[in-house]
């Protein structure tokens, strides 16, 4: 059994059932969704060929590791060598559950993670300053990814049904995915979780520009389309936001920043853990964390604010008046 050979939706009495070369893109079309099926395949042919051949049951710990070694001395990123070593693990732990081995060889310490550097945050008026910049047309889009916190996909899959302007709510219901591999067979797929799927209520300020949006340029059905109508595609909003942003000289920031900028502004308004899960559509609080620390110097701006609520009796405090030295 070899690593280009799974394939879990098959199994015979020896456990997975060994099929080809072409076995791999039918457990990973079974398995995972498109985008990270071909992720996983980029770096099959990148950085896992050593370890193709390799009968499943041979990859040791020892050997594992001496392939990751390999490969952190190599000229691959190490985001992508993270990347290879989780679906390697994916698959090793699928054959544990299979009973083709008996441990997962995979055992590196934070082998499957990658310490990303921190992300620019777009100021509000920064924002302003890339929707003066851009085309009208997609002026809204940046808005609604800044201030509501939606993902290009998510942006991309909205419908005019999705917008609730008496409620003044945005619901994300569906993500618009495009292969890398054939880009005119884009589709609109579920969330990755029940938690993707959410509502969020609009800021008031960005209301008007979406009932602007709707009346000017939202299709029949989608919110956002190209200029002939059909569904927006994600590269077509990236490239008018490179011009955008070269023009006011925020090159370093990409569009996915923008959806960064809204929960790191949303943390600093004191919003909760679970009011930023919300907002991320993230079931798990990981993500949320990490808008949660920007905020970490606030804590003496908050302890000044608490002192500012006693002076003015909008809490309950001692009154030091009656007890003099005992209560300091």
């Amino acid at each position: 059994m070899h690593l280009d050979q799974v394939d879990v939706a098959d199994r015979d009495g020896s456990g997975l059932r060994s099929h080809g070369p072409d076995s791999l893109n039918v457990w990973l079309g079974w398995a995972i969704g498109v985008r990270w099926r071909e992720t996983c395949e980029r770096n099959l042919r990148l950085h896992l060929a050593p370890l193709v051949d390799v009968p499943l049951r041979e990859l040791s710990a020892n050997r594992v590791r001496e392939w990751h070694a390999a490969a952190l001395r190599g000229k691959g990123g190490r985001t992508s060598i993270s990347q290879s070593y989780r679906f390697l693990r994916m698959v090793m732990n699928t054959a544990v559950r299979e009973g083709i081995i008996a441990r997962n060889p995979c055992q590196i310490p934070g082998a499957g993670t990658v310490r990303l550097a921190e992300r620019p945050v777009a100021t509000p008026a920064q924002v302003v300053a890339l929707v003066d910049a851009i085309n009208p047309r997609y002026r809204t889009a940046v808005l609604v990814a800044a201030w509501c916190g939606l993902r290009r996909g998510e942006i991309a899959g909205l419908r005019i049904s999705d917008v609730d302007l008496t409620e003044h709510t945005i619901t994300v219901r569906k993500a618009r995915v495009e292969p890398l591999h054939a880009p005119g067979q884009a589709f609109d797929k579920n969330p990755k979780s029940e938690a993707g799927k959410r509502t969020i209520i609009i800021p008031p300020h960005v209301v008007p520009l979406v009932r602007l949006h709707l009346e000017q340029y939202a299709g029949t059905d989608r919110l956002f389309v190209s200029r002939d109508g059909t569904p927006l595609r994600g590269n077509t909003l990236y490239q008018a936001f490179v011009r955008a942003r070269k023009k006011v000289g925020l090159d370093d920031l990409t569009f996915h920043d923008l959806w960064h900028t809204g929960q790191t502004l949303a943390a600093q308004t004191g919003a909760t853990l679970a009011d930023l899960m919300k907002r991320l559509g993230h079931s798990s609080m990981a993500a949320a964390r990490r808008y949660l620390h920007a905020v970490d110097g606030r804590d003496r701006e908050i302890a000044r604010a608490l002192s500012e609520l006693a002076a003015h009796g909008d809490v309950a405090r001692p009154d030091t008046s009656r007890c003099g030295a005992k209560c300091t």
